[in-house]
């Protein structure tokens, strides 16, 4: 089996877990690098290498006789801001182990807020994460999920219905119009194993979900199936912006339909966000 070695960095995380899950079941040999404690993961990778991405000393001696690697580690909300210049410096560091270590494919894992001409730390770290993967001269695919969900209880659409049912208000960011093409994780899953099967060097994939939605839409799916009313608060985003040097997340974008530039998504998508709500609506 070609690209049976394969090291995953962040494969505790929310898709990372999924990506390893898939990849073991395809009987891969996968090692996961986090700088989490293994018992804390729900996944049973053949091996656990615990560390940092920012520790370049570390990764020149452990990012060895791997055929590919896949990065998912990222800081994505911090009221901190200059943590997110760890996203830059680890994948350099990355890059060079590669280098040292003469491993040449890398699936690196981005967001398709980088179509976005005014982003804030977030998504400006993951746009020079991007440019230092093009000119690294390794054999790279660069995947551009739109917002990742999973029938589970950390999703914000579970979290939104459960603000909803404590205090009777929906808290919306600006009008709420915006719209997003959530993906479940799952498939980000099995596109993930379609990646490493049949590995595309150079290629720029953004991949999303069947639907595009909005927060409005869904609070109007809540208010359908809970049968009962409440007040929906919008929180405009010009205050937001007086704030953003607190607030753990981009502000400057949020505003902006996240809508996949590709007009075909040549990748199966099996969910369906309309679906997966009643599924996580039923959650206890």
């Amino acid at each position: 089996m070609e690209n049976k070695r394969i090291l995953v960095i962040g494969g505790f995380g929310y898709i990372g877990r999924e990506i390893v899950t898939r990849l073991i079941a395809e009987k891969y040999e996968v090692t996961v690098l986090s700088r989490n404690s293994r018992k804390n993961a729900q996944v049973n990778p053949i091996r656990f290498i615990k560390g940092s991405v920012l520790d370049k000393k570390f990764l020149a001696s452990k990012v060895k006789g791997f055929d590919i690697v896949i990065y998912l580690a990222a800081i994505v909300q911090s009221v901190n801001k200059s943590r997110y210049r760890e996203n830059a410096r680890g994948v350099e560091n990355i890059v060079d182990a590669m280098h040292l270590n003469k491993t040449k494919k890398i699936i690196y894992f981005s967001t398709q807020n980088v179509h976005i001409s005014k982003t804030g730390p977030y998504g400006n770290s993951k746009k020079q994460c991007e440019r230092i993967i093009l000119n690294s001269d390794l054999d790279y695919m660069v995947i551009r999920p739109n917002y990742v969900y999973g029938i589970d209880k950390q999703n914000n659409f579970y979290k939104l219905r459960n603000i909803i049912r404590k205090i009777r208000i929906c808290p919306i960011i600006g009008k709420g119009n915006n719209k997003i093409q959530p993906i479940n994780k799952k498939d980000i899953g099995d596109m993930t194993v379609d990646f490493v099967k049949e590995f595309s060097s150079g290629s720029i994939i953004d991949i999303s979900g069947k639907t595009a939605i909005s927060v409005s839409d869904v609070a109007d799916y809540i208010e359908e199936h809970e049968g009962r009313g409440f007040i929906r608060v919008h929180v405009p985003i010009r205050l937001l912006k007086l704030f953003k040097n607190i607030i753990p997340f981009d502000v400057d974008g949020f505003a902006i339909d996240r809508i996949s530039p590709l007009e075909d998504n040549s990748y199966k998508i099996s969910s369906n966000i309309w679906d997966d709500l009643d599924d996580i609506f039923r959650l206890k």
